[in-house]
């Protein structure tokens, strides 16, 4: 009997554990409480001596930014038609066996959230507005400037925040106000940055589509009568967002890893967590998660509804523009335009294929390399494509593993993906030729894995920037994240009957379910959890890199990308968080005049970046 009822508790949990994946891993756009969050731009020039004082050219509709994954990267050149030393051989490749006790994983290495980055000395962007002025001063050697145009805090739109380690004098007027600004530390980062917030409102909006020019005039008018507010504080980060599964087995908090007293009840929470995490497996690590994916579709008809890109949208963003360009898009992709079906084999395994869709833009050699998320429809990143094919951009939309009509059993969440992006990116060389100049592009999943293609060692110099859309920090942190939430619902539950679970599941301890994943994942795929880490990859690649949020995002948290950015060595990078309602996880191009001109921006500085990068290099 007792027998019987631990096997149905084994498997009870581990159904809970189900759920609790699902709702982990969904794409679902939902809304994060946020009324006073503000959209935050950051841009670093690391070279004092290439910094140029960098201008605002007639800023649209800024918002805010920040960006995503990868653990560990080659640390050897890489040939694009050749095998990478260090990755692993084959989707079926065995790195550890099942039997292995799954609280003894063996640790992976640990994210030094300081390697590889170099003191710089930046220049803080200066704009021709007329403002108030407020500096921020963390301590007597360092201030931050705080610059508001026409403020009115009930309608805010942008905030452009500057790094910079070293900061001239500036001469305060009767309004400026100086206050101490409260940074938070990550635990791992090793140094902190002086930063300057700049509030802008944007005086020219320049959309590029196929509308007619009065709906565009309109939507000009509109963006440019929003208003902007002024951050009180810097926008920290948590120290979570950092986990590993071996910061997750020494953590002391009792969330991450509780303290379990007695060999039973050990030995009983190692079983039920190997269970619940073997039934979650597969639908977040395989194939069968589009099925996970259907199945909410057909519980939410209107979840892919194109409807759900204005919708939800803020009015100072628009979305009687949004709707008229969506609603052109969607006619435009699946009636239109032309489209190719391109191939590339596995860098692993020739005898499989990854498959995308090729969108050629007359005579462009600029392409965009959009990275699929997880189980993201492809006809809604066809939707989404046109916003860089009205910027003149062919566009490549690339289907991971696992997903749609790429083959393989397993995604790979960009750990085996980040090399056969290298073929991508030799392929679309190929096509246009010496002049061919790439960007690489994804939201959610599809953001990690473009920071994790920018990080392979032997990057084609054709690769001219990075956006990275809402991305995650590592794979544990993303899963704690998620974690959190699961419990907070379930003890919601609980607590009406006087049950407090303190942040955690009954049965499923954090640390010993994550252990058990990334037992099965070394076992089916020969790759950690921490193969698996934005921080990583953003640490090893020097590409310009533009981070984005929005601060209602409640799937994963604008932290990480906060994290994301913080950790960056890229040459160039900018933080936008857009505020407000936008249409929660993976939504920030509804915004959809915002987002042209932002990435139009940056890319713009991107191009200039990589000049004087070439002439001091010469």
């Amino acid at each position: 009997m007792k027998h019987l009822t631990l096997h149905n508790t084994i498997i009870s949990f581990g159904i809970i554990l189900t759920a609790a994946g699902s709702i982990f891993f969904t794409n679902q756009p939902v809304h994060a409480q946020s009324a006073n969050q503000v959209v935050q731009t950051t841009q670093v020039q690391p070279k004092a001596s290439q910094v140029s004082s960098a201008t605002t050219n007639d800023q649209s509709s800024q918002s805010s930014n920040l960006a995503d994954d990868q653990s560990t990267v080659d640390t050897t050149t890489a040939s694009v038609n050749g095998s990478y030393p260090d990755g692993p051989t084959n989707d079926s490749d065995s790195a550890s066996s099942l039997s292995q006790n799954a609280s003894s994983v063996p640790d992976s290495p640990q994210n030094n959230n300081s390697a590889n980055q170099a003191d710089s000395s930046i220049q803080a962007d200066s704009s021709d507005q007329s403002s108030d002025t407020s500096t921020i001063s963390d301590d007597d050697a360092t201030r931050q400037s705080v610059t508001s145009s026409d403020m009115d805090n009930s309608n805010s739109q942008s905030t452009t925040v500057t790094s910079a380690s070293s900061t001239s004098s500036a001469d305060q007027s009767e309004s400026s106000t100086t206050v101490d600004n409260a940074q938070t530390d990550s635990s791992n980062q090793s140094s902190t940055n002086n930063k300057s917030y700049q509030v802008s409102t944007p005086d020219d909006t320049k959309p590029t589509t196929t509308l007619s020019e009065t709906a565009k005039d309109e939507s000009v008018a509109a963006s440019t009568d929003t208003k902007t507010t002024t951050p009180e504080t810097a926008t920290t980060t948590n120290t979570n967002d950092n986990i590993t599964v071996p910061s997750a087995n020494q953590s002391t908090d009792q969330t991450i890893n509780p303290t379990i007293n007695g060999l039973i009840n050990n030995l009983v929470t190692d079983v039920t967590s190997f269970a619940g995490a073997a039934i979650a497996y597969p639908f977040v690590f395989t194939r069968v998660a589009q099925f996970m994916s259907d199945f909410r579709t057909l519980l939410s008809p209107d979840r892919y509804n194109i409807d759900q890109m204005w919708n939800d949208l803020d009015e100072k963003y628009n979305p009687e523009y949004s709707k008229a360009f969506y609603t052109e898009a969607k006619d435009w992709y699946d009636n239109k335009v032309a489209k190719e079906t391109w191939s590339i084999p596995f860098y692993d395994d020739k005898s499989k294929y990854a498959k995308a869709t090729y969108i050629k833009n007359g005579n462009s050699t600029k392409t965009i390399i959009y990275g699929q998320g997880w189980t993201t429809d492809p006809n809604w990143m066809g939707y989404i494509s046109k916003v860089f094919y009205d910027m003149g951009y062919n566009v490549l939309i690339t289907y991971t593993r696992g997903q749609n009509t790429s083959d393989g059993a397993f995604i790979t969440y960009g750990a085996k993906d980040k090399y056969d992006w290298q073929n991508w990116i030799k392929k679309v060389d190929e096509t246009n030729g010496p002049n061919s100049q790439v960007i690489l592009y994804g939201q959610s999943m599809g953001a990690d894995t473009a920071l994790e293609a920018a990080s392979v060692p032997g990057l084609s110099p054709s690769v001219k920037a990075v956006i990275a859309d809402c991305g995650y920090s590592t794979m544990p942190a993303l899963a704690h994240s998620l974690y959190e939430d699961a419990s907070k619902s379930l003890n919601d539950i609980t607590s009406k009957i006087g049950i407090n679970l303190n942040g955690q599941i009954p049965l499923l301890p954090f640390n010993k379910v994550l252990n058990s994943l990334n037992a099965l994942n070394q076992f089916f795929q020969g790759t950690s959890l921490d193969d698996i880490s934005g921080i990583t990859a953003v640490q090893n690649a020097k590409v310009p890199t533009l981070f984005i949020s929005t601060a209602d995002d409640a799937f994963i948290p604008t932290s990480q990308t906060q994290t994301l950015y913080q950790n960056s060595a890229a040459s160039l990078k900018e933080l936008w968080v857009l505020d407000g309602n936008v249409g929660g996880h993976a939504s920030a191009n509804n915004a959809v005049i915002q987002y042209q001109q932002h990435i139009e921006d940056f890319v713009a500085k991107a191009e200039q970046s990589n000049i004087q990068d070439t002439m001091v290099t010469a």
